[in-house]
């Protein structure tokens, strides 16, 4: 007897064809039309039915076809059974011997009246099928007409196969997504590999640029038949470097495979990709056999022409690894791929957005998307277009599905980008927060306190005139310097949200001339060239508070590119990248005698004139441009030399700042610890001796916390509260509860 073998259509088509019955007409599948199946294909595979028609527009189609749908004409009927048929005839008519999702989406589009690209079937408008898009585009020239892919290669590449990703298949079976504003890069590539020799381009451009996509928009060309015919049947085919030696460690083990592997690929119609291909130097080599690596085995088959390869790499990563080995330079031909504008960002997200509705099925409006590229445009400054704009629509686009939403917001999109970089989401309330803080703790002047507030209120809403600038350069002289560190924990916690967005660069180490590399890192070729640097903590979180303490022991050389960098807005590091400074507060702390204080470069609240207030401002300013710089002092919007220094302001800084602090880490062991009022008089009559905030936490220190020694280290008591005052001369330690 015999078996009944596998069924004539693959499990892939079948999963299509039911959910397009389920979606389209209920249990009713008699009912079904033409324009049912064209509707559903379209919903499910947008890429594919773009490929296979010859760039119809799929969304004046779907519209079309929702139109024509609700006001009840599905065209010409046509069951399940009917389109399982036509599925297999046309995957026998290509030599298969199972339908797949290709053949049935060949099915409908010609059932629905479509000529398949390249193919001499019906026109478009056939009766009963869907009237083709009049805006679909125009008609190919019959000289150059596209001609359906069919693999030109004939012998089998069973070790490419298993190593890589074959991306023109992908892009037949429509999981590719299009690619919008990169025709002339793509143009280049397909002129390079049209070359007789050295037909091996090298995408290089900045990360998240969109040089695989570019690739990827070429697998879509070449399925479409819309390249020369050189290219046409060509299979494109994804080699990461990673597979090539992945367990590989046997001695020859990576010959054989390299050599399986260039074998297959030397063949008419096939072309590599390799994504970061500076990773090929060095990949494979031994102690051994050093020169056994994957680019010393590839240089060969290059050089010659026996492969076409596209590769991938950022700027640095080619300038690196690839210019350094001039042999294997020559075997590429760069081509160089710069960011995307707005505008053409704004064009590949209204192209995800249709993806994302289809697959999460969450609706973004237009307004969204718009406000979205404008985010990162203005606040994503260490990323680029279009990488950036996708990153924030998907993590909106998520934020819906994790709380089962069918819509964006502007709202949520707000809160979820300013989230994911750490943006405040309430700037007026944070704001006001902070200089609450400032003044609950005593630590800057009032007016002071009031013009840093009223400064940022503008600046981080992106409303000042040089938004570049960072959002604030306060510099902090005399007792101010002394509390330079509280100052910025409290700015830190208030706007950002914790006391660790604080960014320390001591520049008192910085004397010598050379010293600027290590504030900008060393060239290349030199000792530390790799090293992390603390301006990096900037580019990884841009919202903090970057506090820059001695600038005035640095070297006036240190000091020019540093202001230099607060004027443009961006500090640029050894290796050629950008950190930028435009969501910084700056403090600067420097050890000058200033006379008095001054607001510069913005009106002072309540000054009236845009002249810095105080009869001594144009003397402490010449006095700090000279010791400092005209050219640094003119990046500082605000100079704090004076505190409170009140005696009920400084009794409220101690309970509220020192004592507070002392008492909390108490409450973790289990004491309570009061501070009575006679203890904060008696500190502040040490006011004569004392006069930095180190100078009072080391008073603490010493005579306050070793008295509380023995009642936190006593394990046979348990909890209790204590009361410290001072009496009789000395300071005593009292026992209020014990339980």
């Amino acid at each position: 007897m015999r078996s009944q073998g596998k069924p004539p259509v693959t499990d892939g088509a079948l999963r299509l064809i039911d959910g397009i019955v389920k979606t389209g007409a209920g249990s009713d599948a008699a009912a079904l039309g033409v324009n049912h199946w064209l509707l559903g294909l379209v919903e499910r595979n947008a890429a594919m039915v773009e490929n296979l028609a010859g760039g119809v527009s799929v969304g004046r189609l779907t519209r079309t076809l929702e139109r024509q749908v609700s006001q009840g004409d599905v065209g010409e009927p046509m069951t399940r059974e009917m389109l399982i048929a036509r599925a297999v005839a046309h995957a026998r008519g290509r030599g298969a011997k199972r339908a797949t999702e290709l053949d049935v989406a060949c099915a409908v589009l010609a059932a629905a009246g479509y000529s398949l690209v390249g193919d001499s079937g019906p026109g478009a408008g056939a009766a009963g099928g869907a009237a083709p898009d009049p805006g679909a585009g125009p008609t190919p020239d019959p000289d150059t007409a596209p001609v359906p892919y069919r693999p030109r290669a004939t012998r089998r590449t069973p070790t490419l196969d298993k190593l890589g990703w074959d991306l023109t298949r992908a892009a037949v079976e429509g999981r590719l997504t299009p690619v919008v504003g990169r025709e002339s890069e793509i143009q280049l590539v397909i002129e390079t590999l049209c070359r007789r020799t050295k037909r091996n381009p090298v995408l290089v451009g900045p990360a998240g640029v969109g040089k695989t996509a570019i690739v990827e928009g070429l697998a879509q060309l070449i399925v479409s038949g819309r390249v020369p015919a050189v290219l046409q049947g060509t299979r494109l085919i994804s080699l990461p470097v990673s597979s090539l030696i992945a367990e590989a460690g046997v001695v020859g083990q990576l010959e054989e495979r390299m050599k399986a592997v260039l074998s297959e690929a030397a063949q008419d119609g096939i072309v590599l990709f390799i994504d970061e291909v500076h990773s090929i130097v060095g990949a494979g080599a031994s102690a051994v056999h050093a020169a056994g690596d994957v680019s010393n085995q590839l240089k060969p088959a290059l050089a010659r022409g026996d492969i076409a390869c596209i590769a991938a790499a950022t700027d640095e990563e080619y300038r690196r690894f690839i210019e350094r080995d001039s042999a294997l330079e020559r075997r590429f031909q760069p081509v160089r791929v710069q960011e995307l504008t707005a505008g053409q960002s704004l064009q590949v997200l209204e192209v995800l957005r249709d993806d994302l509705q289809r697959d999460r099925g969450v609706r973004v409006p237009d307004e969204v998307l718009v406000w979205l590229v404008d985010f990162a445009d203005r606040f994503l400054k260490n990323r680029f277009f279009p990488d950036k704009a996708v990153d924030a629509l998907e993590q909106c686009v998520a934020h819906c599905v994790a709380r089962g939403r069918h819509e964006i917001d502007l709202s949520d999109a707000e809160a979820v980008a300013r989230r994911m970089i750490g943006m405040p989401v309430a700037i007026g309330e944070r704001v006001n927060g902070m200089t609450g803080a400032l003044r609950e703790n005593v630590l800057l002047l009032d007016e002071d306190i009031q013009t840093l507030g009223d400064r940022l209120q503008v600046t981080m809403r992106g409303l000042d005139l040089r938004p570049e600038r960072p959002n604030a350069v306060v510099l902090l002289t005399g007792d101010a310097a002394s509390r330079a560190r509280t100052i910025a924990e409290t700015i830190a916690r208030s706007l950002y949200g914790a006391p660790e967005r604080v960014v320390d660069v001591d520049f008192g180490r910085l004397v010598h001339e050379s010293d600027v590399n290590v504030l900008v890192g060393a060239p290349p070729g030199y000792i530390g060239y790799s090293d992390s640097l603390p301006l990096h903590r900037v580019a990884q979180m841009p919202w903090c508070v970057l506090l820059c303490e001695n600038v005035h022991a640095a070297h006036p050389k240190v000091r020019e590119v540093f202001t230099r960098a607060l004027d443009q807005g961006f500090i640029v590091e050894s290796r050629g990248k950008k950190i930028y400074l435009s969501d910084t507060v700056v403090l600067l702390t420097a050890d000058l005698c200033a006379a008095d204080r001054s607001a510069l470069g913005f009106l002072r609240t309540g000054s009236g004139t845009g002249a810095p207030s105080g009869a001594g401002a144009g003397a402490e300013e010449k006095d700090l441009a000279t010791r400092l710089g005209p050219e640094l002092m003119a990046q500082v919007d605000l100079v704090c030399s004076l505190v409170p220094d009140s005696g009920q302001a400084r009794a409220r800084w101690l309970e509220q700042h020192l004592l507070a602090t002392l008492g909390e880490r108490c409450r973790r062991r289990g004491v309570e610890v009061d501070f009575d009022r006679s203890l904060v008089a008696w500190l502040l009559e040490q006011r004569e001796t004392v006069t930095t905030t180190r100078d009072w936490e080391r008073l603490v220190d010493r005579h306050v916390s070793p008295l509380l020694i023995p009642h936190l280290e006593d394990p046979g008591r348990g909890d209790r509260r204590l009361t410290v005052r001072w009496e009789a001369g000395e300071i005593r330690v009292e026992v209020e509860r014990e339980t």
